[in-house]
Protein backbone atom coordinates (compact mmCIF):
# COMPACT_ATOMS: atom_id res chain seq x y z
CA UNK A 1 0.00 0.00 0.00
CA UNK A 2 1.29 3.46 -0.86
CA UNK A 3 2.17 5.69 2.09
CA UNK A 4 1.88 9.29 0.87
CA UNK A 5 3.76 10.58 3.92
CA UNK A 6 6.96 8.99 2.60
CA UNK A 7 9.14 10.30 -0.20
CA UNK A 8 9.71 6.84 -1.69
CA UNK A 9 7.96 3.55 -2.10
CA UNK A 10 9.37 0.50 -0.32
CA UNK A 11 12.20 -1.26 -2.10
CA UNK A 12 13.03 -3.97 0.45
CA UNK A 13 11.45 -6.59 2.68
CA UNK A 14 12.34 -7.32 6.27
CA UNK A 15 13.35 -10.82 7.30
CA UNK A 16 14.67 -11.53 10.80
CA UNK A 17 15.29 -7.83 11.40
CA UNK A 18 17.35 -7.32 8.23
CA UNK A 19 16.28 -5.46 5.09
CA UNK A 20 16.73 -7.18 1.73
CA UNK A 21 16.28 -5.14 -1.48
CA UNK A 22 13.76 -6.59 -3.94
CA UNK A 23 12.76 -5.94 -7.52
CA UNK A 24 9.86 -3.51 -7.45
CA UNK A 25 8.74 -3.66 -11.10
CA UNK A 26 5.21 -4.96 -11.48
CA UNK A 27 6.54 -7.42 -14.07
CA UNK A 28 8.55 -9.24 -11.41
CA UNK A 29 5.52 -9.33 -9.11
CA UNK A 30 3.29 -10.74 -11.82
CA UNK A 31 5.86 -13.51 -12.29
CA UNK A 32 5.97 -13.94 -8.52
CA UNK A 33 2.18 -14.30 -8.44
CA UNK A 34 2.27 -16.83 -11.27
CA UNK A 35 4.88 -18.91 -9.40
CA UNK A 36 2.93 -18.57 -6.16
CA UNK A 37 -0.12 -20.14 -7.84
CA UNK A 38 1.97 -23.27 -8.47
CA UNK A 39 1.94 -25.10 -5.14
CA UNK A 40 4.95 -27.18 -6.23
CA UNK A 41 7.25 -24.16 -6.41
CA UNK A 42 9.77 -24.46 -3.56
CA UNK A 43 10.39 -21.33 -1.45
CA UNK A 44 13.99 -21.08 -2.72
CA UNK A 45 12.65 -20.55 -6.26
CA UNK A 46 11.42 -17.11 -5.21
CA UNK A 47 14.97 -15.83 -4.69
CA UNK A 48 14.78 -14.17 -8.12
CA UNK A 49 12.81 -11.39 -6.42
CA UNK A 50 15.90 -10.18 -4.54
CA UNK A 51 18.32 -7.75 -6.15
CA UNK A 52 21.25 -8.64 -3.90
CA UNK A 53 21.76 -10.75 -0.82
CA UNK A 54 18.99 -13.25 -0.14
CA UNK A 55 17.64 -14.27 3.28
CA UNK A 56 18.78 -17.67 4.50
CA UNK A 57 15.39 -18.69 5.93
CA UNK A 58 13.43 -19.37 2.74
CA UNK A 59 10.06 -19.77 4.48
CA UNK A 60 10.35 -16.38 6.24
CA UNK A 61 11.69 -14.93 3.01
CA UNK A 62 8.64 -16.10 1.08
CA UNK A 63 6.31 -14.84 3.81
CA UNK A 64 7.94 -11.38 3.58
CA UNK A 65 7.60 -11.38 -0.21
CA UNK A 66 3.91 -12.34 0.06
CA UNK A 67 3.38 -9.43 2.47
CA UNK A 68 5.04 -7.05 -0.01
CA UNK A 69 2.97 -8.53 -2.86
CA UNK A 70 -0.29 -8.28 -0.95
CA UNK A 71 -0.01 -5.68 1.82
CA UNK A 72 -2.92 -5.44 4.26
CA UNK A 73 -5.67 -2.98 3.31
CA UNK A 74 -8.08 -1.39 5.76
CA UNK A 75 -10.85 -0.96 3.18
CA UNK A 76 -13.09 -2.32 1.89
CA UNK A 77 -14.37 -4.13 4.96
CA UNK A 78 -15.69 -7.46 3.79
CA UNK A 79 -15.98 -10.99 5.05
CA UNK A 80 -16.35 -12.37 1.53
CA UNK A 81 -14.09 -11.29 -1.30
CA UNK A 82 -16.67 -12.39 -3.87
CA UNK A 83 -14.27 -14.77 -5.55
CA UNK A 84 -11.58 -14.02 -8.06
CA UNK A 85 -12.69 -11.63 -10.79
CA UNK A 86 -9.26 -10.90 -12.30
CA UNK A 87 -6.47 -13.07 -13.63
CA UNK A 88 -3.26 -11.27 -14.59
CA UNK A 89 -2.48 -13.79 -17.34
CA UNK A 90 -5.91 -14.35 -18.85
CA UNK A 91 -6.80 -10.67 -18.63
CA UNK A 92 -3.39 -9.32 -19.71
CA UNK A 93 -4.66 -7.81 -22.96
CA UNK A 94 -7.52 -6.06 -21.17
CA UNK A 95 -5.22 -4.80 -18.40
CA UNK A 96 -2.81 -3.45 -21.01
CA UNK A 97 -5.63 -1.79 -22.95
CA UNK A 98 -7.15 -0.26 -19.81
CA UNK A 99 -3.85 1.28 -18.70
CA UNK A 100 -3.22 2.64 -22.18
CA UNK A 101 -6.76 3.99 -22.51
CA UNK A 102 -7.09 5.56 -19.05
CA UNK A 103 -3.53 6.58 -18.21
CA UNK A 104 -1.62 6.53 -21.49
CA UNK A 105 0.78 4.00 -19.94
CA UNK A 106 2.29 1.31 -22.14
CA UNK A 107 2.78 -1.54 -19.68
CA UNK A 108 5.10 -3.36 -22.06
CA UNK A 109 7.51 -0.42 -21.92
CA UNK A 110 6.97 0.37 -18.23
CA UNK A 111 8.74 -0.93 -15.14
CA UNK A 112 6.52 0.90 -12.66
CA UNK A 113 6.61 -0.06 -9.01
CA UNK A 114 4.26 -2.86 -7.97
CA UNK A 115 2.41 -0.55 -5.54
CA UNK A 116 1.82 2.07 -8.26
CA UNK A 117 0.56 -0.61 -10.63
CA UNK A 118 -1.92 -1.88 -8.03
CA UNK A 119 -3.10 1.61 -7.12
CA UNK A 120 -3.74 2.45 -10.77
CA UNK A 121 -5.44 -0.91 -11.33
CA UNK A 122 -7.76 -0.23 -8.38
CA UNK A 123 -8.57 3.20 -9.78
CA UNK A 124 -9.56 2.01 -13.24
CA UNK A 125 -13.09 2.78 -14.36
CA UNK A 126 -15.16 2.71 -17.54
CA UNK A 127 -12.95 0.23 -19.40
CA UNK A 128 -13.61 -3.13 -20.99
CA UNK A 129 -11.66 -4.67 -18.09
CA UNK A 130 -14.09 -3.13 -15.58
CA UNK A 131 -16.99 -4.41 -17.66
CA UNK A 132 -15.57 -7.95 -17.62
CA UNK A 133 -14.93 -7.82 -13.86
CA UNK A 134 -18.52 -6.64 -13.42
CA UNK A 135 -19.81 -9.67 -15.33
CA UNK A 136 -17.70 -12.03 -13.24
CA UNK A 137 -18.83 -10.45 -9.98
CA UNK A 138 -22.54 -10.29 -10.91
CA UNK A 139 -24.97 -11.80 -8.43
CA UNK A 140 -28.71 -11.85 -8.96
CA UNK A 141 -29.71 -10.78 -5.46
CA UNK A 142 -33.28 -9.95 -6.47
CA UNK A 143 -34.06 -13.50 -7.53
CA UNK A 144 -35.90 -12.17 -10.59
CA UNK A 145 -35.44 -13.90 -13.91
CA UNK A 146 -36.08 -10.92 -16.15
CA UNK A 147 -34.28 -10.28 -19.45
CA UNK A 148 -31.52 -8.25 -17.75
CA UNK A 149 -30.78 -11.00 -15.20
CA UNK A 150 -30.73 -13.70 -17.87
CA UNK A 151 -28.36 -11.62 -20.03
CA UNK A 152 -26.05 -10.94 -17.07
CA UNK A 153 -25.97 -14.65 -16.18
CA UNK A 154 -24.98 -15.45 -19.79
CA UNK A 155 -22.23 -12.82 -19.69
CA UNK A 156 -21.04 -14.09 -16.31
CA UNK A 157 -20.78 -17.62 -17.71
CA UNK A 158 -19.03 -16.39 -20.87
CA UNK A 159 -16.37 -14.46 -18.93
CA UNK A 160 -15.99 -16.76 -15.92
CA UNK A 161 -12.41 -17.61 -15.00
CA UNK A 162 -11.36 -21.26 -14.83
CA UNK A 163 -12.15 -22.66 -11.40
CA UNK A 164 -9.46 -23.89 -9.02
CA UNK A 165 -10.29 -27.42 -7.91
CA UNK A 166 -11.14 -27.95 -4.24
CA UNK A 167 -8.04 -30.14 -3.94
CA UNK A 168 -5.77 -27.42 -5.36
CA UNK A 169 -7.46 -24.84 -3.12
CA UNK A 170 -6.87 -26.99 -0.02
CA UNK A 171 -3.24 -27.59 -1.04
CA UNK A 172 -2.72 -23.84 -1.46
CA UNK A 173 -4.26 -23.14 1.97
CA UNK A 174 -2.00 -25.76 3.57
CA UNK A 175 1.04 -24.26 1.82
CA UNK A 176 0.13 -20.73 3.00
CA UNK A 177 -0.43 -22.01 6.56
CA UNK A 178 3.19 -23.22 6.61
CA UNK A 179 4.33 -19.66 5.93
CA UNK A 180 2.71 -18.16 9.03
Amino acid sequence: MIDLTKNRLPEAVEVDGNLYPVHTSFKFWLTFQKNLKNKNTPPADFDFMYTGEKPRDKIKSLAALILFYNPPHILPRSQNDGGNALDYEIDADYIFAAFMERYGIDLVESDMHWYKFNALLCGLHDTKLNEIIGYRAYENKSGKQDAYSRQMEKLKAAWELPLVSDEEDEDLKAFEAQLY
